[in-house]
């Protein structure tokens, strides 16, 4: 098989990405919707008898996060951590904290009102959404000024926080560190049921699913066989089709294979695809808006959510599923548009604010 040159790699893991925003967008919807989108062909889109897409979405975006890093600081020097945690930051809170302007006016809102504009507690909670953090801990239960962003925000900052330590200890003995990784992931089988759904945001599934980007930053010349792309696309859909057998299998575990399945099949078949074809453009015109996207995407379908239960007339459980299709279709548009405005005010919020820090 071809070997998948150095330009094709980034179009694949543009492709990758773009999934990911794919994936998040139409299980959060699916969720929203009660699941009405269900159809034999939209399972594709939300959820499977063994995992939903939600996990799919975060293990891709996780390992490509992993890669991409090793990618660039593959020997463990990342040279200056001011310097790299600086980029990192850039990276991340402009359009987060734009988005989360947001708050700020539920604050006046609440002041005027209710004559206190601290409505979700003690001001200093508001730190947590500064930093980054108020989504990733309103997932186990504390209460905070969570408004976009979900868990995934807190889950990169950690990761990016970490990674100076994981590439080190990559480079010093990267089977010790995935021996501890795969073991504290393990403990997940004594962990109580109640907890499976919030398994995929904990610190060790997160940390091993990032090195593991790593791995596959090593190993990508390796895997890119034509066996290994139509093996892992098998894995792929059997695992969307066939249930397993209950048991000590825990959603996480198979939506994260699925999800490396993925990543498997798509290096291997984007060599197939030119950065000059229709599809290529569009991959490249879609992957810079990922971010953005995770950030606005739950805000957005809730929001619309409402819009179209009020101009339909009638509550989401009486949607049909064509319906609903059609808008997700109209949702997908819409938080596009949001992320493109979002990206463009963010790029150029920064570019002003450097230069007169610079000046």
């Amino acid at each position: 098989m071809e070997k998948v040159s150095k330009q094709s790699r980034i179009l694949a893991f543009d492709v990758v990405r773009v999934l990911a925003m794919f994936w998040v967008v139409t299980y959060h919807f699916g969720c929203e919707y009660s699941l009405q989108l269900m159809s034999p062909i939209a399972n594709f889109f939300c959820i499977t008898p063994n995992f939903d897409f939600g996990n799919v979405a975060v293990t891709l975006f996780l390992v490509l996060s992993g890669a991409l890093l090793y990618r660039k600081y593959g020997n463990g020097n990342v040279g200056r951590l001011s310097t790299f945690y600086i980029k990192r930051a850039r990276t991340i809170y402009p359009p987060f904290w734009i988005v989360n302007l947001y708050i700020v006016l539920s604050m006046a809102r609440h002041w005027m009102a209710e004559g206190s504009p601290f409505f979700a507690g003690n001001p200093l909670k508001l730190l947590l959404t500064v930093a980054g953090f108020d989504g990733y801990v309103n997932l186990f239960g504390f209460e905070n000024y969570y408004f976009c962003g979900e868990w995934f925000v807190g889950a990169i900052v950690l990761l990016y926080l970490l990674f100076p330590l994981l590439s080190w200890a990559y480079t010093k003995n990267k089977v010790a560190l995935l021996a501890i990784l795969v073991v504290c992931y393990g403990m997940q089988f004594v962990w109580p049921d109640s907890l499976e759904w919030k398994i995929s945001a904990f610190p060790a599934t997160l940390m091993l699913k990032f090195v593991l980007g790593f791995v596959l930053m090593n190993l990508l010349p390796k895997l890119q066989r034509r066996w290994i792309g139509w093996a892992s696309l098998a894995v792929f859909l059997l695992l969307c089709l066939v249930k397993t057998p209950a048991g000590i299998i825990r959603n996480d575990l198979l939506g994260s294979i699925a999800g490396i399945a993925v990543f498997f099949a798509v290096i291997n078949f984007a060599v197939k695809l030119e950065a000059s074809s229709l599809v290529g453009k569009v991959v490249a015109k879609l992957a810079p808006l990922t971010y953005c996207v995770f950030l606005l995407q739950h805000v957005c379908i809730n929001w619309l959510q409402i819009a179209f239960v009020k101009a339909l007339g009638k509550p989401v459980v009486e949607l049909s599923p064509a319906m609903c299709l059609g808008l997700l279709a109209v949702t997908f548009a819409v938080i596009l548009v949001a992320a493109y405005v979002l990206k463009f005010v963010s790029d150029r919020a920064l570019r002003f604010a450097e230069g007169k820090f610079l000046s």
